[in-house]
Formats: C-alpha cells, structure tokens, sequence
C-alpha cells in the first residue's frame, strides 16, 4: 500500500534522456518499455533519490504549484510504479524476469538450392532437398515434442538455399503443421526467408491466402544490392526483389525486409533507410558474420558501422512510422523484455536440415547435434548446447556483469565471439557498437511514441 510516508526507489540500471520536451525513462530490467515523461511528471522524478518519501516530494512540489494535491502526487507514482521504473520496499526480484521459454523457434533448411550466389552466403549449393517424408516428419516430431515440454507457441522459419524453389513443399508442410497444431492446442505461424527474386502475384496471393509472413532479404539500393547479392550469371538482383516486394505490398502480404550489413553496402544504409521508411516497409538490421565459404573481407570496422547507422537513425527520429521498429534496428539486440541469452540457441531454438539432421544454429550446418528419428528433439537441443561452459548466461561473462545493457544484447552471438576471440565467456565483438547505439535506438522509440500519442 503506498502512502504519502512510503518512500521510492531507483532501479541501478535506470536510463534517463531529455527527447523533445519529455524525460524517456527505461528500464531495462522491465517488460514495459519505454516510460516517457512530461515536465511535470518528469520534475517529480527527478526528486527521487532513495532517501525522500512521496510527501518530501510533495512539498517540494507544492512550492512551484500550491495546488497541487498529496492525492495527485500518489497517483502519478503509482503510474511510475506500475511503469516498472520505480518500486517500494524490494525491487523485481531479478528471478521472475526470467521466464522458462513458451516460444519455440523452428528453422527448416528445405533446400541447399539457390537461384543467387550471394557473396556472403553460409550454405554451400547443392541439388539437395528435404523430401515430403522428411518434412512430414520433422513437422510432426517437432509439435509432438513442443507440446510434451510445455511450449505454447511454435514458429517454423522455412529457409535454404532459396525457399520458394521448394514453395509446394512449403504449402504442404504449413497446413500439416496448422492441423497438428490445432489438435495439440499449440499457436503457430509460419514464415518464409527469401531473397525476394520469385515472388509473382500469384505466390503473393497463396501466402496471402495461407497467412504465411515472409522476409525478404535486400541489401541497398540499385549497385549496393547488386555488388553483393548476384545471380550464378554476375547479374544483379535489385530490379527483380523491388518487384516482388511490389507485389506483397500490393495483395497486402505481411513482412519485413531483412538487411544484411557489409563493408560493401553500409554507406548505402541511410538512403535504404528512407526508401523503406516511405514506402513503410518495416525491416531489421543484421551484421555481416564471417563464415568458411566467404573468400573476401566483408567485415567492417566499428567506427564507420556507427557513423552510417547514425545517419539512418535520424532520418528514423525525424520521421518515426506509427509500428514500433525499435526491435530490428540493432542486430541482437531486443527491448521487448530482459533476456539472459542473445537467441533461442540450447533453449527455444532448433534447426532441421534437408536431410532431417538436427542443429543449435544455422551457422553450424555442417555440426550436427541428432536426427528426427531421435525420441525427444527438445532435449537434444537442450543438452547439446555447444556453448562452454554449459549453460553459460551474459551475467556470467566477466566483461559484462556490471553493463547496464546486458540484458538486451544478452552479450552477443555465442559463435561470433567464439570465432574472434576463441572464448565464450567474453564480451561480442560488437559490444562497443551495442553500447555506441542502444541510447539512439530508445530516443527514436521515444519520439515515435511522443509523435502519435500527441496525435
């Protein structure tokens, strides 16, 4: 019960920003997002230091307006408390934050087949494919074992090579997948990643029909898309991804544009930015990750990746779209609630291939972990989690314990940090451009906020 004696307290990790005339409040121990704050509000907050009760802050308040109310001043920190950016007595215990996962992830590698040979590309080309039986089986094996360990929601992620190559296959496998899911009592969806090249109206309307969500991967506008992005011939894919976007937008298809950043393409990022702001397309932001089958440097460096991203925040920030975007603008990087691991991987994630082999992550194609032949693809993926040690959360990396951004990251890709510093328990290799960005990305959440909440 608060009173006027109870006295408010400051989570450590508070973060606190002056947008516009507003004080953005987040807390990133909380699932309430962003708190934003008029100048009245924002003066009473700003009188919190752990050591005040509500009625010293009510008469230091009363000062500037003798009309104001003890009863008013209770009622804005209630909203504060329930905003998740104070609390009274004991904070949140941190335990709660961290729920068993409800939320499985799929990824079916249906074929090894590409009609690109885009530069960066992880899968090596091949004619293979998963068969009907294999997808049957994998979709079956998947809802059976989700459903025994308490999973509510499953999303089947149909990849390759190129997945629409395989697009009869795809249809089958997602009304087979609703039928079991609807009997199990289980949510699903389903959604396709493609380069976007073999979407004609007629796809686009099955999709639409099916209510399968689609990711379409472009890199930049014109040569920033081509000089990475090819077909087997050199020829670039730009011309002919816009125009199955087109048509998605045109029959009204739900997706996003995923981009891939390179040292090829990220001067490009800000005018590809505003090209998909005005046409309202959302999208995300992913870094460039070297793997074996890359024979050029594609990596960038720090510096230039922040300066680009910048300029393609504020073109966000001085014209936010009315949908948050706020979750797809950092690569890794989730505001949606507090996470002790940057992915689903060893938990609430699981990849098949083609063949009906197993794996933690689709980086790791060539490691697999088990078969859908074995009984239980829930515990597999739970116990051969490659990360050492096992289990290994961001709060127990050193570099990371005490950053007021951990739980967003959740300290980076396990396997990139792997890879480029040969240990695990150390911070991303991004951590320095996480930490550049986080405060640009929750003042544009801010301003979009501000914007339509005033409108």
């Amino acid at each position: 019960m608060i009173c006027k004696f109870s006295t408010p307290f400051l989570y450590n990790e508070i973060y606190t920003d002056k947008v516009e005339d507003f004080l953005l409040v987040y807390n990133p121990l909380s699932e309430k997002g962003i708190s934003i704050l008029n100048k009245e509000a924002a003066f009473l907050f700003k009188l919190i230091d752990n050591k005040k009760t509500i009625n010293d802050i009510f008469l230091l308040a009363k000062k500037k307006d003798p009309k104001l109310t003890i009863s008013t001043i209770i009622k804005i920190f209630k909203n504060f408390l329930s905003s998740e950016i104070i609390y009274f007595g004991r904070p949140k215990d941190k335990e709660n934050l961290f729920k068993k996962p409800v939320h499985l992830g799929i990824w079916l590698h249906i074929t090894n087949q590409c009609n690109l040979r885009c530069k960066y590309c992880y899968v090596w080309k091949t004619k293979e494919k998963m068969s009907q039986e294999t997808g049957e089986k994998a979709v079956k094996k998947i809802i059976n074992n989700a459903k025994k360990h308490g999973f509510k929601k499953l999303t089947f992620k149909f990849s390759g090579g190129e997945a629409l190559l395989e697009f009869p296959l795809v249809l089958h496998l997602v009304n087979l997948g609703k039928r079991l899911a609807k009997k199990e009592k289980i949510e699903v969806d389903f959604v396709v990643l493609t380069n976007g090249v073999l979407i004609t109206e007629e796809i686009a309307k099955k999709l639409k029909k099916e209510k399968i969500r689609v990711a379409v991967s472009l890199d930049g506008l014109g040569k920033y898309n081509d000089v990475q992005r090819v077909f087997s011939n050199g020829e670039g894919s730009f011309k002919y991804v816009e125009k199955g976007i087109k048509n998605l937008k045109k029959v009204g298809v739900l997706f996003n544009v995923s981009v891939t950043i390179t040292s090829k393409n990220v001067e490009n990022i800000p005018d590809l930015t505003k090209y998909l702001l005005d046409r309202q397309i959302p999208f995300s932001f992913n870094f460039y990750r070297e793997n074996p089958y890359v024979s050029e440097r594609l990596g960038g460096d720090d510096k230039k990746l922040v300066f680009y991203l910048k300029k393609a925040y504020k073109i966000i920030y001085d014209n936010p779209p009315p949908y948050q975007i706020i979750n797809g603008l950092l690569d890794r990087v989730y505001f949606g609630r507090p996470h002790l691991y940057p992915c689903g991987m060893g938990n609430s994630y699981i990849v098949v291939d083609h063949n009906g082999k197993i794996f933690s992550c689709q980086m790791t194609l060539g490691r697999p972990i088990g078969s859908i032949e074995d009984d239980d693809l829930i515990e597999i993926m739970i116990k051969c989690n490659f990360v050492r040690p096992k289990n290994l959360t961001v709060d127990g990396k050193t570099p990371c314990k005490k950053c007021q951004w951990r739980y967003l990251c959740g300290g980076g890709c396990p396997l990139l940090t792997f890879t480029q510093k040969g240990r695990y328990t150390l911070n991303s290799p991004y951590c320095a451009v996480y930490k550049a960005l986080i405060p640009e990305v929750l003042r544009i959440e801010a301003k979009r906020l501000i914007k339509y909440y005033e409108g």
